[in-house]
């Protein structure tokens, strides 16, 4: 009974974090990225971004069943796009020297 609860808690735990990782990764390859460091590191952004969008739609859907997991990985990676620009315009990161 406590194993299933442990791998409950860490399949959506590493759900939530590739959900976040993968939105993050897709910020770092935008053109409107505000953080000079992340905008440097997301070359390979859209790539990596794919890749953890995947590893966390698996992950919600084991977890939770078809539906129910899509739902809860969009609403998860939603949530996190939008909290990323507003993170960085709250930051406010120095402007990068060219």
């Amino acid at each position: 009974m406590i194993t299933v609860a442990l791998s409950s808690l860490g399949f959506c735990s590493l759900g939530l974090l590739a959900s976040m990782f993968s939105t993050l990764a897709f910020y770092a390859a935008s053109p409107h990225c505000r953080w000079p460091r992340l905008r440097r590191a997301g070359r390979l952004g859209r790539q990596i971004g794919l890749v953890a969008a995947t590893a966390a739609l698996w992950l919600w859907m084991a977890e939770l069943g078809f539906a129910t997991g899509l739902v809860v990985m969009l609403c998860t990676w939603m949530l996190t796009a939008l909290l990323l620009p507003a993170l960085a315009a709250w930051h406010r990161p120095g402007v990068e020297p060219r």
